[in-house]
């Protein structure tokens, strides 16, 4: 009889700690729990026309592998320690609460139609922080002198996320050579090299999955986007050569697995910088867009960025720096 108690109190609490426990809830690495964080749209409609961009903001301080040279602080920092912001509002690039896999501090970016704190007219939408700068303040400019640098971050696309990069074929019968191309601008950056190459995460056709691609080639598993889970990535680009190479690691895996490698040539001169946030085009019949973005590091590393971005050791199947 008193086995048979236990054994129905122990059924007892096993369903209200069930019921207790928030849907969408998941424990992350560090045994911390993680709630489904909000997608819709939470800012106000910004007005029209008008540059928004901001510059020279504050560095990022603070404990460093000696091999990382840029490390976001979302933690600390309204802006991460980004060297500037395009956005029409603060609201489009902020700080909720909600964390990595890895118990990092996460931003929100959110885009809606007509955001355009450039002021170009031209059917293009964002909200990004762009270039990196060095604890000084010196903005950070990519060229042959760069030499060898790793790159690491990691993206939450949420379960509503509708990202596109379609080609003009989609909006048939469109007539997508109009009014410049604009009637049918469809592209979904999350990161730029600017003047150089991007990774986009979006459907390539109407309907279809999202995809992550670089310079349009898809990675070799697929490409799949994990919707309501994080994804951490490790860039590597030899920027005397544009070698480069692409390490991706899904929210409970261990290791990171080589996901694309190719070369692209690299322009001269030290023009090129990173942009990280949502480009997209305006083309997105009254959608407002929402993902958030995990700690972002460049180093000489794989295991310097990976240590700072993560906070784990655990490396690549194929371990080589």
């Amino acid at each position: 009889m008193i086995k048979c108690l236990s054994f129905l109190f122990g059924v007892a609490a096993l369903a209200a700690a069930i019921q207790a426990w928030p849907i969408g809830e998941r424990v992350l690495r560090n045994g911390a729990a993680a709630v489904t964080p909000e997608s819709s749209k939470q800012c106000q409609m910004a007005p029209r026309g008008g540059r928004r961009v901001t510059y020279r903001l504050p560095p990022s301080s603070g404990p460093l592998d000696e091999s990382v040279t840029f490390a976001t602080n979302w933690g600390e920092l309204r802006t991460g320690g980004w060297y500037g912001q395009q956005a029409v509002d603060d609201c489009r690039v902020q700080v909720d609460g909600f964390q990595t896999w890895h118990g990092k501090p996460a931003v929100r970016i959110e885009v809606q139609p007509n955001d355009d704190p450039l002021s170009l007219n031209s059917n293009s939408e964002r909200a990004e922080m762009f270039s990196m700068q060095d604890s000084s303040g010196t903005e950070i400019r990519e060229g042959p002198a760069s030499g060898l640098q790793y790159y690491a971050t990691s993206y939450y696309f949420p379960s509503n996320w509708e990202g596109q990069q379609l080609p003009w074929s989609a909006f048939a019968p469109a007539d997508c050579s109009a009014d410049g191309g604009n009637a049918c601008n469809s592209w979904s950056f999350v990161w730029q090299f600017y003047g150089w190459g991007g990774l986009a995460a979006a459907q390539h056709t109407m309907g279809g999955p999202q995809r992550y691609t670089f310079n349009q080639a898809a990675l070799s598993d697929g490409g799949f986007v994990t919707l309501g889970r994080w994804t951490d990535f490790v860039f590597r680009v030899d920027w005397r050569s544009g070698a480069f190479a692409i390490w991706r690691r899904d929210e409970g895996e261990k290791q990171f697995k080589l996901a694309l490698e190719g070369t692209a040539p690299a322009p001269s001169g030290g023009r090129v910088y990173v942009k990280q946030g949502l480009y997209r085009g305006g083309r997105v019949e009254g959608r407002t867009d929402v993902l958030w973005i995990g700690p972002t590091i460049r180093g000489a590393t794989f295991s310097g960025v990976e240590r700072q971005a993560f906070g784990t050791r655990d490396g690549r199947l194929d371990d080589h720096d």
